[in-house]
């Protein structure tokens, strides 16, 4: 049986896996300040068990009773596979190892949007004059980061349900000769598929440098700062300083190319609502370069009056994913309670 805090109510464990980092917080069911968090290098471990157990046994704070855990790829008959890691989640499996009653995995664009209806205002940082409208419209999101996340967020008439899709391995379509190039230099380096998630992910802005670089002299004061920690990193600061040009052009084009996929999102999911961009390569590159994105994700032909009108915003917070995971597992610990308050009368 999971111990409880003061109040008497279940601890929830809420977590976002990623391909790089896995955050984890325990929480009362009734709000205020996380009971103990962690973040971890995701590819530093071999297993999610082999981070959350230790997380566990070290905290202080009770031990859950219900588990909701947003992961990077896809979720088949409660069992996830995460997309740029070599991780195998099943719901049952980790109920029974980390001794939780309820344990639901989501995907992790799934709890990223459901946190955008939960963070502070001041982590929306609008990329239009237009905020987001949530009430009676459909909203968007999209992530890149390790790899390329897209969410929608339905309005039913009451409230937003979440629904995750795969759309960042959509097949990624050139829009200009110089695009077209790039599609053939990605082609030969992925002959089975080339999808938005190979230009709009970390390793994607790595991809477009070594496009834009190709007939570049790299002096070796790039060469080794390159070589030196992470490399995709050292790119994105070196082309917003605009100290190299292939790197400069290589940022240019991703935040080009993702504005594109994000008013595809948009239209797709006809989002009036608005279109939230999360992740770390949105906070750090997105507002530098707002209007190369907005330029791009408004330039759809005859429907570029209808995108004019959407609300676009960079989501600031990191812990979105942990937010929206959290309010997930308190409306499973308040369904949950009925059944457990029923079985505690019968035994």
């Amino acid at each position: 049986m999971a111990r409880t805090n003061r109040s008497g109510a279940p601890s929830l464990l809420v977590g976002d896996i990623g391909g790089t980092n896995t955050r984890l917080a325990l929480h009362g069911a009734s709000g205020g300040r996380p009971l103990s968090e962690a973040v971890f290098r995701s590819r530093d471990h071999a297993s999610f068990e082999e981070i959350a157990l230790p997380f566990l046994v070290r905290s202080d704070a009770p031990h859950p009773a219900v588990a909701v855990l947003g992961v990077a790829g896809p979720i088949k008959d409660q069992v996830a596979t995460v997309t740029n890691l070599p991780w195998r989640l099943a719901e049952r499996e980790l109920s029974r190892r980390l001794k939780i009653a309820r344990v639901l995995l989501v995907n992790d664009l799934v709890v990223g949007a459901t946190g955008c209806l939960h963070v502070a205002r001041a982590s929306i940082e609008p990329l239009t004059e237009r905020r987001p409208r949530p009430k009676g419209n459909n909203m968007a999101v999209i992530a890149a980061g390790t790899g390329l996340g897209e969410a929608r967020l339905l309005w039913n008439g009451a409230r937003h349900v979440t629904l995750p899709t795969e759309g960042g391995h959509a097949d990624f379509a050139a829009r200009s000769a110089v695009e077209a190039e790039l599609w053939q230099f990605l082609a030969e380096r992925h002959p089975d598929h080339v999808s938005y998630e190979r230009v709009l992910s970390g390793d994607g802005l790595g991809a477009l440098f070594d496009f834009f670089a190709r007939a570049a002299r790299v002096p070796r004061a790039i060469e080794r700062r390159l070589a030196e920690g992470d490399r995709n990193a050292a790119i994105a600061e070196l082309g917003l300083a605009r100290a190299f040009r292939p790197a400069a052009r290589a940022v240019d084009l991703f935040v080009e190319i993702y504005g594109a996929e994000a008013g595809n999102l948009a239209l797709r999911e006809l989002a009036l609502g608005g279109v939230f961009v999360l992740g770390n390569i949105a906070r750090n590159l997105v507002p530098q370069r707002r209007e190369l994105f907005m330029k791009s994700f408004v330039k759809k032909g005859r429907l570029t009056p209808l995108l004019e009108e959407v609300p676009v915003a960079v989501i600031t917070d990191p812990l979105v994913g942990v937010r929206g995971a959290l309010a997930v597992a308190r409306e499973l610990a308040a369904a949950e309670q009925p059944r457990a308050r029923a079985a505690a009368r019968r035994s």
